[in-house]
């Protein structure tokens, strides 16, 4: 319902909340759409635990209110950025360590990692608290970085919520099973406004809110429960993370730029301009934009799918998550690597019949 309230009052808002920045390396959209998506996202996800989040679970009465508390830096963070385009990456980044902090005071934080070295500096708080501040902090400005392709950020959240979900439900976690299958459902109902014509897009609100929650509930749920492997917790969020550190990698040792810098090099939209334009433009076919865009998300949504299948089945064997994300590892830089230098695997081009001349 908010979504469509945010695309229905576009007239009045959109000079504040669109993203009207065309030029900008990593627009991939013609007109001017509001980036508030994130007000739908947070407020489903809200009104769902007002619903769920009933007295008879104490657990899940408490959790859920103190984990919204701990989300609102980083949220406003990104919801001003959305409204001004005048808050920094670094701010954000800040405002992003500044909700994991909260967060570890009211949850605690990282204590075993599966090695005992590790697990025995994990024992000391002020240890646990940086790693867990710099872990669940850049997991959270990481998903805001596969937001760039109509339904790509958003189904991709909803695969590792419902990730999470299932997990919770097998060890009887049943306060991170609600509050993970609340923020699926949400991210469901902004997703129909998102994809596949773009009338309203996730922004850094929503990117932001998505990810912080994701990272800490990743994290409470291997804190709670000794028999879920701590590698789920990254292997759950492995895509974005994997994406953050290649393009750190990208930037700096190979184009020598700040890594900060934006650009139109990450695989989705390698993929848009290399794989969908590719097909259409061999056609000879005029193609609306909004519709190579919707159409890159699929490949991505399978990639991710590669590594959160093994992780789902297999949350509490650390071999095999190892396993599922070094496969997800390979297949991405192969991929990358395939896009970039132009030699784009033909059984990936969209099947039009260009070979029948």
């Amino acid at each position: 319902m908010v979504g469509g309230l945010i695309v229905l009052s576009e007239r009045w808002h959109g000079r504040f909340t669109g993203d009207y920045d065309l030029d900008k390396p990593q627009a991939s959209h013609k007109t001017s759409t509001p980036r508030v998506g994130g007000l739908a996202v947070f407020a489903g996800t809200l009104a769902g635990l007002l619903v769920w989040g009933k007295p008879d679970n104490m657990t899940l009465h408490w959790l859920w209110p103190a984990l919204f508390v701990a989300s609102l830096p980083v949220f406003g963070a990104g919801i001003l950025e959305d409204v001004t385009k005048d808050v920094g990456a670094g701010k954000r980044l800040l405002a992003a360590f500044i909700s994991a902090a909260i967060a570890w005071w009211f949850f605690g934080g990282v204590s075993r990692v599966g090695v005992e070295v590790f697990d025995y500096l994990f024992s000391f708080w002020f240890v646990s608290l940086l790693f867990t501040v710099v872990a669940v902090g850049g997991c959270t400005h990481a998903l805001n970085l596969v937001d760039g392709m109509n339904g790509l950020a958003s189904m991709v959240s909803v695969l590792m919520s419902v990730s999470i979900a299932l997990v919770a439900y097998q060890v009887g976690d049943m306060a991170v099973f609600t509050i993970a299958l609340s923020m699926s459902s949400a991210i469901a109902g902004f997703f129909v406004w998102n994809f596949p014509f773009g009338r309203v897009f996730l922004g850094d609100g929503g990117a932001y809110f998505i990810g912080f929650v994701l990272a800490e509930l990743a994290v409470l749920l291997v804190m709670r429960n000794p028999s879920v492997s701590a590698f789920y917790a990254l292997a759950v969020l492995f895509y974005p993370v994997f994406e953050t550190l290649f393009s750190i990698w990208r930037r700096k040792f190979k184009r020598g730029v700040p890594v900060d810098q934006p650009d139109a090099l990450h695989l989705h939209q390698l993929i848009f301009r290399r794989l969908v334009q590719k097909t259409f433009n061999r056609e000879g076919k005029e193609i609306p934009l909004y519709l190579c865009n919707a159409l890159t998300s699929p490949y991505l949504w399978i990639l991710a799918l590669v590594n959160l299948v093994p992780a789902t089945l297999f949350w509490d064997n650390t071999l095999l998550l190892c396993g599922g994300m070094l496969l997800f590892s390979v297949l991405y830089v192969w991929l990358y690597s395939r896009l970039v230098k132009w030699r784009s695997p033909k059984w990936l081009l969209l099947s039009s019949g260009l070979d029948k001349r």
